[in-house]
C-alpha cells in the first residue's frame, strides 16, 4: 500500500482531480455573475460532474499494480508458501484501491472549499458535503474497487484485466444508448439523486441507496470470490482455482457468500418491485416508440373542431409527505365554432398523472385510447354554437416507491410545482411534446419534420399557441398547515383546519388556461407599488436576492405600463421552486423561479450584468405578451411572445443601467445566435416564420427588435406595439399572426425603413463589418481627425445557410473611444464620438472629429447589426 501512495501516477491523478474540481466550479458565465460557489447543492452537482472517468482509471491501474505486485517482484513462490490466509491478500488490496479512489474524492472536496474561501464564503455545510457528496461516492468507489480487484484476480494477465475494465467503462455510457439502462444489471449504478436546498435529497435517496445496497451485496460476493480464487504460487491458471472453489466454500467464506447471495436476491426483488411493478420501466427507446405510436394514432385529430374551456373550478389536495396530489373539479366548455359540434376530445398530457373520474354532461364515451389517456365523447345532441357543456374530473398524481430513472420531481415534500397541463384534462390534440429530432422521426417511420402550421394556413388562427382560450378560474388549494399554497388569482380565503391549510384563488380577469400550483415552507416578502402587491415567496435559506427581485418587478411594471398599457392584476408573485427544473416561467400574475438560478446568483461584483433583474423583467413582460395577447399556433407564434418579452426586458435594462450594459448583453446574445445557427438541425427560418427555435425567438429576435427601435425610434415601435395589443387584448379566435405585428411596424414607414423591416423579420440577413485601420492626426485647431478604413458586406442566407451577397446601403454607427468597448463596462466619459453615417458595400473611408485623442475606433460598436464577426468592428487607433 505504501508503494501505491508513493506512485507518481497517483500524484498525476490527484492533480487531475484538483483541476477537474476547479474547472467545474468555475464553469459559469462570468458576464452574468451567476457564481453559485457558496451554494451546497450546486457545488456538489458540479463536483459530481467533474469526477467521471478519474475513479475508473485509478481503479484499473492500481488494482493491477496491487494484485500482480508479487509476480512483478518474483516473490510469488515465497508468499504462496507462507501461512498468511488468502483474505489477508484480497481485503487489504481492495481497501488500498478504495483509499486511492477516496483520495481523489477528498482532493476535489478540499479544492472546492478552498475556492469558496477565496470567494469570502465561510458557511461550509460540512454535514451536507459529507452526506450528499462524500458518503455516496465512497460507497460507489468501493464497489468499483472490488470489481477491479476481482477482474484482476480472474485475469491471466494484468493487461487483460485492463481490457475487461475498459469494456466496463465503455459499457457505462454505451448500454443506455442501446436501451439497456436497467440498473438491475448495470453494475454500481442507480437512479440519480437531484439535489435541492429547498427539498434536500427528498425521497430520491431511497432508490439510489436501495440500488447501492443491492450492488454492495453483489460486490461482497465478488470479494469473497476474490479471496477464494486468489493466486498462490507461480500458477496463474484460473481453472484449477475454480475446481477448488466448491471445497473452499465449505467454511466461513461459504457462509459469507450465502449471506451476500440472499441479500443480493432480496434487495434485487425489492428494487424490481419498485421499478417494474409499482412503476413503469421505460427505456429511452420505449418512450420514443410510445411517442411515435401516439402521433400516428392521435395527430389526425389535430384539426378537429373543438369547444373551448371558458371556466375552470379546481380543488387540489396535496399531501407533501406522501408526494400525492389529487385534483378534482369542472371545466366549462363552450362551442365558439360556427357549426354544432358532435364530439369533444379529452386527454391527459402527462404520463405521471392518471384520471380516476371523467364525465361530460350530455355526452357518452364513444372511443378511448387507454394507453394514451385519450378519450372521445359524443354528445347525444350536438353542442350548438354558443352552448355550454361541463366536464367533471378527478386526477391523481402519486408516485409510489422509486423508478429506475425519471422520478417525478413535480410533487415533492417541500417545493411542489405542477403546471395545470400536468394535472387537468386538456381539450383536443396538438403537436407539443411529440418527437422532434429528424433522425429519430425517420427511425420510427415518421415524416422527418414536424413543423408548425405554415404562416399562410389561416385555419391555424383558430387555435392559440397554448391550444386553449381565455378562462375564469376558481382554485381551492389544500396542503399541509406548515406550507404555503400559491396559485394564480386573487387570494380570497386562507384558513387552517385539522393540520391542513386551504387557500382559495379567484381570477378577476380572463387568464390563459395554463397556470401553476406551488406549495412549500415559504417565507414571504412583499411591498405595494402603485396599486400592485409585489411579493416574493422564497426558501428561508435564500434571502440574498429577494430585494433585488422586488425592485426589478417595480421597475419593469412602470416601464411596461407606460409603453404598452395597463397591468391587469393587483399582484405579481415570484415563487421559488427546487432546482429540479431551471430558469423561470410566467403565468397569470405568478412567476415560478428556480432556486438554482436567480435565488442563489452572486451579484456582488457590480461589473457583471444583472441576470436576476433581466429575467424578472422578461417574465413580467409576458403579462402583456402571452397573458394579454395570445398568438396563433403556427409559424411566427413565439416571435409574438418570446421576442417581444426579450425586447421589453432590453428596454428596462437600458432605462435602468444604460446603453453600455445593453451593448455588452447584445454582444453575448449575438455570439450565441451565430454559434447556434451553425448547429441548426432542420432549417433556419426568418423571424416571421420561427417555429419554436429558441436561438431565433430569443437571441435573433431581440437583436432585430433593438435595431428596429434604434432606427425607427422607441416611440414609433412602442406605438405599433400598443396598437397591436389594443387590437388583440384578450381576444379569442382568430388569433394574431406575426404578420399582424409586422403590419403595425410598417405603418408610416419609409421605403428604406420597409426594407429594414423586411431584412430583420422576413429574411435571414447577415453582415460583415470590419474596421481595417484607424489613424488619427492632430489638426491646427487642436482637435483630432480620425480616419477609419471600413470594409462592409451584406448577405441574405437561405434556410440551409447558403449566402448570397446583396447591395449594402444603410446607416450605421461609427464610434471613437478612450477605452476599448469590449466585455467590460464602458463609461459615458469614454465615448468621444458616436455618429450615424451611411455605409456601402466594399471599402470606404470615414472621418470623425473629436476634441480629445481617441484610443479606439470602430464601426457598429454597439453590435446593432447581425455581424458574423463582431470582434473586428473596433480596432486601436494609430498615430
Amino acid at each position: 500500500m505504501a508503494q501505491v501512495f508513493r506512485s507518481p501516477a497517483l500524484v498525476v491523478l490527484l492533480v487531475l482531480g484538483l483541476i477537474h474540481s476547479v474547472l467545474g466550479l468555475h464553469a459559469l458565465n462570468p458576464m452574468w455573475g451567476t457564481s453559485s460557489l457558496p451554494v451546497t447543492r450546486l457545488m456538489i452537482d458540479l463536483l459530481n460532474g467533474s469526477f467521471t472517468l478519474i475513479p475508473l482509471i485509478v481503479a484499473i491501474y492500481y488494482s493491477s499494480e496491487l494484485v500482480w505486485l508479487e509476480s512483478d517482484y518474483d516473490i510469488h513462490e515465497i508468499i504462496g508458501a507462507s501461512a498468511i490466509p488468502d483474505w489477508a491478500y484480497a481485503l487489504p488490496k481492495t481497501l488500498a484501491v478504495a483509499l486511492v479512489l477516496v483520495s481523489t474524492l477528498l482532493v476535489g472536496l478540499i479544492a472546492a472549499i478552498a475556492i469558496q474561501s477565496f470567494h469570502a464564503y465561510t458557511n461550509f455545510e460540512l454535514a451536507r458535503y459529507l452526506l450528499w457528496y462524500v458518503l455516496p461516492n465512497v460507497v460507489d468507489y468501493v464497489l468499483i474497487a472490488i470489481l477491479a480487484v476481482f477482474v484482476q484476480v480472474i485475469s491471466p494477465h494484468k493487461f487483460v484485466g485492463w481490457g475487461i475494465m475498459l469494456i466496463f467503462v465503455v459499457s457505462r455510457s454505451a448500454l443506455p444508448q442501446l436501451g439497456l439502462n436497467d440498473h438491475l444489471y448495470t453494475y454500481a449504478q442507480g437512479p440519480a439523486v437531484p439535489l435541492s436546498d429547498m427539498n434536500g435529497q427528498g425521497h430520491f435517496w431511497i432508490g439510489a441507496w436501495s440500488f447501492r445496497a443491492y450492488w454492495a451485496a453483489f460486490a461482497a460476493l465478488l470479494l469473497v470470490l476474490s479471496h477464494l480464487l486468489w493466486r498462490r504460487g507461480a500458477d496463474t491458471r484460473l481453472l484449477p482455482r475454480l475446481k477448488r472453489l466448491p471445497r473452499r466454500l465449505q467454511g466461513p467464506a461459504g457462509g459469507a457468500a450465502a449471506v451476500a447471495t440472499l441479500a443480493f436476491v432480496g434487495l434485487g426483488t425489492w428494487c424490481f418491485i419498485n421499478t417494474h411493478v409499482w412503476n413503469d420501466f421505460r427505456t429511452p427507446g420505449a418512450h420514443e416508440r410510445y411517442l411515435s405510436d401516439y402521433e400516428r394514432q392521435l395527430l389526425p385529430y389535430e384539426k378537429a373542431l373543438q369547444p373551448v374551456v371558458t371556466a375552470v373550478q379546481v380543488k387540489a389536495n396535496l399531501w407533501p409527505d406522501q408526494r400525492k396530489l389529487v385534483t378534482s373539479g369542472t371545466l366549462e366548455l363552450m362551442n365558439r365554432q360556427a357549426v354544432p359540434l358532435s364530439e369533444v376530445h379529452l386527454r391527459m398530457r402527462s404520463r405521471d398523472t392518471d384520471w380516476t373520474a371523467l364525465t361530460v354532461s350530455g355526452a357518452t364515451l364513444a372511443k378511448a385510447y387507454p394507453s394514451f389517456q385519450y378519450r372521445i365523447y359524443r354528445f347525444a345532441t350536438p353542442l350548438a354554437p354558443g352552448a355550454v357543456a361541463r366536464v367533471a374530473f378527478t386526477t391523481v398524481r402519486h408516485q409510489i416507491g422509486f423508478r429506475n430513472d425519471g422520478n417525478d420531481v413535480a410533487v415533492v415534500r417541500n417545493g411542489t410545482f405542477v403546471e395545470s397541463l400536468e394535472v387537468l384534462p386538456a381539450v383536443g390534440m396538438d403537436r407539443h411534446r411529440l418527437l422532434s429530432e429528424p433522425a429519430k422521426r425517420r427511425k420510427y417511420g415518421l415524416p422527418a419534420e414536424l413543423g408548425a402550421a405554415k404562416l399562410e394556413d389561416l385555419s391555424a388562427t383558430g387555435f392559440s399557441q397554448l391550444r386553449g382560450d381565455w378562462v375564469k378560474t376558481d382554485i381551492a388549494f389544500t396542503t399541509d398547515a406548515g406550507q404555503t399554497p400559491v396559485a394564480p388569482g386573487l387570494k380570497v380565503a386562507d384558513s387552517i383546519r385539522d393540520g391542513r391549510r386551504t387557500a382559495r384563488f379567484v381570477s378577476e380577469l380572463p387568464i390563459q388556461n395554463f397556470f401553476s400550483l406551488q406549495s412549500a415552507r415559504y417565507q414571504k416578502r412583499s411591498v405595494h407599488h402603485n396599486g400592485v402587491e409585489l411579493a416574493v415567496y422564497y426558501d428561508a435559506q435564500h434571502p440574498r436576492n429577494v430585494e433585488r427581485m422586488l425592485a426589478a418587478s417595480a421597475r419593469a411594471i412602470d416601464v411596461y405600463r407606460a409603453a404598452f398599457g395597463p397591468y391587469q392584476f393587483r399582484h405579481a408573485r415570484i415563487v421559488e421552486f427546487p432546482a429540479y427544473r431551471t430558469a423561470a416561467q410566467s403565468f397569470a400574475g405568478t412567476f415560478p423561479y428556480s432556486e438554482g438560478f436567480g435565488f442563489i446568483a452572486d451579484l456582488s461584483d457590480t461589473s457583471r450584468l444583472d441576470v436576476i433583474s433581466q429575467i424578472v423583467a422578461h417574465e413580467l413582460a409576458h403579462q402583456w405578451w402571452g397573458n394579454q395577447v395570445s398568438s396563433a399556433d403556427m409559424q411566427g407564434g413565439t416571435m409574438l411572445t418570446e421576442t417581444l418579452a426579450q425586447y421589453a426586458a432590453l428596454m428596462v435594462m437600458e432605462k435602468t443601467t444604460g446603453r453600455d450594459d445593453v451593448r455588452r448583453y447584445l454582444k453575448h446574445e449575438l455570439n450565441t445566435y451565430l454559434a447556434s445557427r451553425g448547429s441548426e438541425a432542420v432549417e433556419e427560418l426568418p423571424l416571421v416564420r420561427v417555429e419554436n427555435q429558441p436561438y431565433l425567438h430569443y437571441q435573433k429576435g431581440e437583436l432585430a427588435m433593438y435595431r428596429l427601435k434604434d432606427v425607427l425610434g422607441e416611440d414609433r415601435v412602442n406605438g405599433a406595439l400598443r396598437r397591436y395589443i389594443g387590437r388583440f387584448r384578450f381576444r379569442s379566435a382568430p388569433y394574431p399572426r406575426s404578420l399582424d405585428l409586422i403590419a403595425e411596424f410598417r405603418k408610416g414607414a419609409s421605403a428604406a425603413e420597409n426594407r429594414l423591416i423586411t431584412d430583420l423579420f422576413e429574411k435571414v440577413t447577415l453582415y460583415n463589418i470590419k474596421t481595417k485601420a484607424a489613424r488619427v492626426r492632430k489638426m491646427p485647431d487642436g482637435r483630432y481627425e480620425t480616419t477609419l478604413i471600413v470594409e462592409a458586406h451584406k448577405y441574405h442566407a437561405d434556410g440551409r445557410g447558403r449566402e448570397t451577397e446583396v447591395p449594402l446601403a444603410e446607416g450605421i454607427d461609427y464610434g471613437l473611444f478612450t477605452a476599448a468597448p469590449g466585455w467590460g463596462p464602458l463609461h459615458a466619459i469614454d465615448v468621444l464620438a458616436l455618429q450615424r453615417m451611411d455605409v456601402r458595400s466594399g471599402t470606404q473611408q470615414i472621418k470623425l472629429m473629436t476634441a480629445a485623442k481617441p484610443a479606439y475606433a470602430g464601426a457598429d460598436p454597439y453590435n446593432l447589426l447581425v455581424d458574423r464577426n463582431s470582434d473586428d468592428n473596433v480596432t486601436p487607433v494609430e498615430g
